[in-house]
């Protein structure tokens, strides 16, 4: 005996999806950012981790943290984006398949875009790495701006590759979301937060980012991802015709 076939799930208003998931949170992330860096915050959770007599911070150099935070991580979003793109390339071959396309494209396009981004940003930002600090053991003095056009004056830390990379996961919660699968929305929206949470901490263990370096990952992850499924959340029901707006 066939299963009822579920309704398909109801698009959000144009207008409330721009205002409270391209921008409204976007911004929410950078106003925390900001304010991350501007009380001050960013340097007493540095110094606190920092340990004078050893003029480093103890875990800088941890092989596991190393290896499991710092040099694998950024094979996350590669290998998502990856996995995403071969879905679109069967989706020609499989027609059960075909409804995930625009998905698989918008998580595949966040977590590339997202990369290449973080990746430009980093040359024209100011703000270094904590251990790059003199007054953390390092060699340079804390910016008084934080953009420059001039790569050689550039921190190379704004924004961190490594939150992004788990915040890249954050396409996940759109991705449930445009299939009508609420399981997979916030079970998506969890990892995301999880992963860029974890990879975050362990790089400002390491005093190899600060705080507001992460959650500017986090606004920007957010924001490509927000973009990227605007289209396909509101254009298609998961079974793939196009649908009504909801007021």
């Amino acid at each position: 005996m066939p299963f009822p076939s579920l309704p398909a799930p109801r698009a959000p208003a144009r207008v409330s999806y721009l205002l409270t998931h391209v921008a409204g949170v976007t911004l929410i992330l950078a106003c925390m950012a900001w304010w991350a860096n501007a009380s001050g915050l960013d340097l007493r959770i540095a110094r606190t981790l920092f340990d004078p007599v050893l003029n480093d911070f103890p875990l800088h150099g941890n092989r596991w943290l190393e290896l499991l935070g710092h040099r694998m991580v950024l094979a996350l979003p590669i290998g998502v984006a990856l996995a995403a793109a071969g879905v679109v390339a069967a989706s020609f071959r499989i027609p059960a398949w075909r409804r995930w396309r625009g998905a698989a494209l918008a998580v595949a396009a966040t977590c590339l875009t997202g990369q290449l981004l973080v990746n430009q940003l980093k040359h024209h930002t100011t703000l270094p790495r904590p251990y790059d600090l003199e007054t953390l053991g390092g060699y340079t003095l804390y910016p008084v701006h934080w953009w420059t056009w001039a790569r050689a004056r550039a921190g190379g830390a704004l924004p961190s590759g490594h939150a992004g990379a788990g915040y890249a996961m954050l396409s996940l919660y759109f991705a449930g979301w445009s299939l009508g699968r609420p399981a997979w929305r916030w079970g998506g929206l969890a990892i995301g937060v999880a992963a860029g949470l974890g990879f975050s901490v362990v790089r400002i263990l390491q005093g190899a980012h600060f705080l507001s370096q992460t959650i500017w990952s986090a606004a920007l992850m957010w924001l490509l991802a927000a973009v990227f499924f605007y289209p396909v959340i509101w254009g298609r029901t998961a079974d793939g015709p196009p649908r009504r707006p909801v007021s």
